[in-house]
């Protein structure tokens, strides 16, 4: 059967999601819980410290298109409102539900109809893709710059360190899977100068593949001041694998197929998970059907990306969505490791996973009131760690430990 037909007989045996009484409480002194009332459902959330205090400020973006943000105080709880109408604020760069969708800010934005938010690259000045599948750089109003780089329409646009922007591009519609809510994947992907508006790289997948993520992984996994590209390649014959390559499409090293179409990978991030300190891949591999949690290392010598621990019943999208950041990675519990934090099957549940010698195991449980609606987000310090989710029951709940 196909990922959309076991997810409806998940759906149908699923019970009714917890009401507010039965939510877990706090499991220390150190722990502060706030959950705040939405004017809708949230899809998107960012925070961020405020003058290095013990306050936060929330910005959420609900499902249509408003944005009300929230300053948060750990020592005081309080929560207070900042949202007076619409704010002039940026938002980060998140894919949009629909091109239809119009964020409520003061903020100008391109009449064009596209897929995702524009990426701001200077202060006033943005990029983002048009239905045409340009590149376009934007500021006060006045199109600076097009590149035709044949980009996939919803598309993260990605930028790094040195101000170069990771773009997806040549769509395809070779493999019919349609699990972001179209049929249409990426087959390549191009890079460009934030600086010079240049384009300095372009590359394919083998022929038969498609990339079937809307952001890929760029970063130096093998810590040589290069970076990498993580993608999952999908085609008909063998199914979804996981690929690294480097910034001209060169093949670095895979992992095995999963050797059934219509089943796709989710790579989640790399990062520090061990004890020992060395950089690992954590991915869900079908995480509508059973969702299979694994950690790989990359050997090099092989060039291939071995599991290194596995175990099942996590789950980090909903079949049709274009989130792809229900998940999230720090140290929640001040022992110099980083957890990898994942909602459960049903998504009612965040569980923070701790890498141990003989694979891992989930170290902590935070409830939710609803269910999850939008990307998970994380912020750490020496001092505090803060977890926060937006809910279908028009919630922002946040969880903050304390050292």
């Amino acid at each position: 059967p196909s990922d959309e037909n076991v997810q409806e007989a998940v759906d149908s045996a699923v019970d009714e999601t917890p009401t507010q009484e039965s939510v877990q409480e706090p499991i220390s002194e150190a722990v502060v819980e706030f959950q705040i009332e939405l004017l809708g459902t949230p899809i998107h959330v960012e925070g961020k410290p405020v003058d290095g205090g013990t306050q936060l400020k929330w910005t959420v973006v609900l499902e249509d298109g408003a944005v009300q943000r929230f300053v948060t105080d750990a020592q005081t709880g309080e929560v207070n409102e900042l949202t007076e109408g619409k704010n002039a604020e940026a938002l980060a760069s998140f894919i949009k539900s629909s091109s239809e969708m119009t964020i409520q800010s003061d903020l100008p934005q391109p009449t064009d109809k596209i897929d995702m938010t524009p990426l701001q690259v200077n202060e006033g000045e943005f990029i983002y893709v048009d239905q045409s599948g340009d590149a376009v750089f934007w500021k006060d109003g006045q199109e600076l710059k097009r590149i035709a780089v044949n980009a996939l329409p919803d598309t993260n646009l990605m930028m790094d360190d040195q101000n170069r922007i990771l773009v997806l591009t040549q769509p395809s519609n070779s493999y019919d899977h349609g699990i972001f809510g179209d049929q249409v994947e990426a087959s390549g992907f191009a890079i460009i100068d934030a600086a010079t508006k240049n384009l300095v790289q372009e590359a394919v997948v083998p022929q038969k593949d498609v990339i079937e993520s809307l952001q890929p992984l760029w970063i130096d996994w093998d810590q040589d001041g290069t970076k990498e590209i993580i993608l999952t390649l999908s085609n008909n014959e063998t199914g979804a694998r996981l690929a690294v390559v480097d910034e001209t499409g060169k093949l670095l090293a895979e992992g095995e197929p999963l050797g059934q179409n219509h089943r796709w990978r989710h790579a989640l991030s790399v990062g520090a998970f061990g004890s020992t300190g060395k950089l690992e891949l954590a991915e869900i591999t079908t995480p509508h059907i059973g969702g299979n949690l694994q950690f790989f290392e990359w050997n090099q010598q092989s060039k291939k990306l071995k599991v290194t621990a596995a175990g099942a019943e996590y789950s980090t999208h909903f079949i049709g969505s274009k989130n792809l950041d229900m998940h999230t990675s720090f140290d929640s519990n001040f022992d110099g490791q980083l957890e990898l934090w994942v909602p459960n099957q049903r998504k009612n549940a965040l569980i923070g996973i701790q890498r141990t010698a003989e694979g891992f195991e989930p170290i902590d449980q935070v409830e939710l009131q609803g269910t999850l609606s939008s990307n998970l987000v994380s912020i750490a310090s020496n001092a505090q760690a803060v977890l926060a989710a937006g809910t279908d029951k028009a919630t922002l709940e946040i969880r903050m430990f304390n050292r």
